[in-house]
């Protein structure tokens, strides 16, 4: 038998598949619906903790889970819209939401921590620092906070900046001492997977590196509707999703398709954050209110890039953004790194600064080393140098770890292989 067949098999058999659905693909599990709008729209929606995508949104509630809620509307330049819900609806009902935000002009400070200290924190998808970090003169309202370190669950969350004030935001990693993996297809592929609001690559494509337990998952591909569902990933085990998307029917929303030469940028709708590009997927901004949109893509050592776009209902925008070199680049460049499969631990000289498929808006210019990492899957690591103002792309195929052999079964195996061999000649 081929090796590395055996080494798939012998991590198949170490590493057991089981089979997890979504709520929304007919578990048996009951689920209600929030269905929540702003004005003004494109405005980022939080429910018990979770960031669940941009209003206008559908956020489906297991009706088997508390029946409280609380949700946060909120975006850059206006002030949060919070409300606690002591009941949900029913089993397939829909509760309309209509978030009215204030608006406020003021800038304030955030502060940002982390318990162990020293993870990597960004802010709306850049400015990577190592906390503690105080991020100073930002518009008030709404921005999303990431932190990353190595060994534990990484963690966002939405912050609402106070006008004229500061916030500080104590984060405190979870240890991934119970992980699992998800695998999730789509009909068609190539739609974006978001887990509990990060971006996890496109269909189809296994997550691994995931906390067991709950997640909420959303599937996005302009042209169809967005699927959304939680799964349940199993400890040492697979869960599956996989999705038939539906085709938007008589539509009200429209779509924007976003690239960017060199991939990585960091992309605002309306000021919002919404993402960043990947090489060779366009990032898709669906379920749009029709009308003008603002969208901006922000690189570090590249001038912003800005157009204006019309959405009408039903139809698809796109935009190819040819992102030009800013005229003092700084002395770090870029980088943008992907693996097969996904959720793998990035560090670069020997520091974690996220998870895969990443975008790194600073690197110090020079020579690197580089190591991804994924329980179950042997090592990649490669040396890389990286010029002033350059954008490096690093894609790598993990390979499944060789699972060590029992002797007792082989020296079974092999006096059976001669008692066989003996009676033959016999």
């Amino acid at each position: 038998m081929n090796k590395s067949v055996l080494i798939g098999i012998t991590f198949i058999m170490a590493f057991s598949l089981v089979a997890s659905g979504a709520s929304q693909q007919g578990t048996g599990e009951a689920v209600g619906y929030f269905s929540v709008a702003s004005v003004p729209g494109e405005a980022q929606v939080v429910m018990d903790g979770i960031y669940r995508g941009n209003t206008p949104v559908m956020v489906p509630v297991p009706l088997t889970k508390t029946p409280s809620h609380t949700l946060t509307v909120s975006k850059p330049g206006y002030l949060p819209w919070i409300r606690t819900y002591e009941t949900g609806p029913g089993a397939g009902q829909t509760f309309a939401v209509n978030a009215v935000l204030e608006p406020s002009a003021e800038r304030g400070t955030l502060i940002v921590t982390t318990s162990p200290a020293g993870a990597l924190v960004t802010i709306d998808g850049t400015g990577g620092q190592q906390a503690p970090w105080t991020y100073r003169d930002i518009p008030s309202g709404s921005h999303v906070v990431r932190a990353f370190l190595s060994g534990f669950q990484p963690y966002l969350t939405i912050v609402n900046v106070p006008p004229g004030g500061t916030i500080t935001v104590d984060v405190s990693l979870l240890p991934l001492s119970r992980i699992g993996a998800l695998q999730v297809k789509s009909n068609p592929g190539g739609a974006d997977i978001y887990i509990d609001g990060f971006y996890s690559g496109s269909t189809a494509t296994t997550v691994g590196n995931l906390a067991a337990g709950e997640h909420f998952v959303i599937l996005r591909l302009a042209g169809y509707q967005d699927w959304l569902g939680t799964v349940d990933i199993p400890e040492n085990s697979v869960a599956f999703i996989d999705a038939r998307l539906e085709v938007a029917s008589a539509p009200t929303t429209g779509d924007i398709l976003v690239s960017s030469n060199p991939a990585g940028a960091a992309v605002f709708n309306d000021e919002v954050y919404v993402g960043n590009t990947m090489p060779d997927d366009a990032l898709d901004l669906t379920g749009l209110l029709p009308g003008l949109h603002t969208i901006r893509l922000e690189l570090q050592n590249y001038q912003d890039f800005t157009v204006q776009v019309e959405v009408e209902a039903g139809q698809i925008r796109i935009v190819d953004a040819d992102l030009v070199l800013a005229t003092n680049p700084s002395q770090s460049g870029s980088l943008l790194v992907n693996s097969d499969p996904q959720g793998a631990n990035v560090f670069v000289d020997n520091a974690c600064i996220g998870i895969t498929p990443l975008s790194v808006p600073s690197v110090t210019a020079g020579s690197h080393t580089l190591l991804i990492r994924l329980a179950g899957y042997t090592d990649y690591s490669t040396a890389f140098t990286i010029a002033p103002g350059e954008a490096v792309q690093i894609q790598a195929a993990l390979g499944p770890a060789a699972t060590p052999i029992n002797i007792g079964i082989l020296t079974l195996s092999a006096a059976a292989v001669a008692m066989i061999f003996f009676l033959r000649k016999k």
